[in-house]
């Protein structure tokens, strides 16, 4: 079996799948996607002469089989690393699955959603999906990283700014592969935004220590 799958075909999955998303995690009780992202997705920052590392670990989609919110390895993991003098990133990094697939590191897109009735429909950035290789894999897991959050133009992947498209998206998709199967997850950006602007106003406000 050909276990290579193309950027064009991820791009498809999530597409298949964005309906699925969109009614199981934003239709309850007519929540907002920023209260659930609040809720979900929690930022742990942590800061030093030199800058900010943001970190999360999100549990990884139902992708067919239930997550094990016990094993760390189902967890995926994103680090984002600011400069205080530029107050720019230095790098993102994403942690996955040490038995993902290595060969075909992992996949985002970005979406935004609109309200539609008691739900919310997901629209895929026209960016698509991109993938990025794995720079290390080791026991704990796999990490992709792209230095100053700066993705370049491949066969796979598009040009883009990681920062501007946290910032100015909804969600964000991760896609790996492992065992010949696809596994998803969604990560919802609301509770990012809010800690990187308190980082930016409150941590790089001031010279540290004052």
């Amino acid at each position: 079996m050909n276990r290579n799958i193309s950027t064009r075909a991820i791009v498809l999955l999530f597409l298949l799948v964005l309906p699925l998303w969109s009614s199981s995690c934003f239709a309850q009780n007519d929540r907002s996607a920023k209260d659930w992202g609040d809720a979900l997705v929690k930022w742990d920052t942590r800061c030093s002469a030199r800058g900010c590392l943001m970190q999360t670990d999100v549990l990884r989609g139902e992708s067919g089989n239930p997550p094990d919110p016990k094993d760390f390895h189902e967890y995926v993991g994103i680090n984002i690393a600011l400069e205080r003098k530029t107050q720019q990133p230095a790098y993102f990094s994403f942690l996955i699955d040490p038995n993902a697939q290595h060969d075909q590191g992992v996949f985002i897109a970005f979406t935004r959603s609109t309200k539609e009735g008691n739900s919310w429909k997901m629209n895929i950035d026209p960016d698509g999906a991109t993938r990025l290789s794995f720079a290390e894999c080791n026991k704990d897991s796999c990490a992709a990283r792209v230095p100053l959050g700066l993705v370049e133009e491949g066969k796979d992947s598009r040009k883009m700014n990681l920062i501007d498209k946290f910032l100015n998206s909804d969600t964000l998709l991760i896609h790996y592969m492992k065992n010949g199967k696809p596994y998803r997850t969604m990560v919802l950006l609301s509770s990012f935004k809010k800690e990187y602007q308190r980082v930016l106003t409150s941590e790089f406000a001031s010279p540290i220590g004052k």
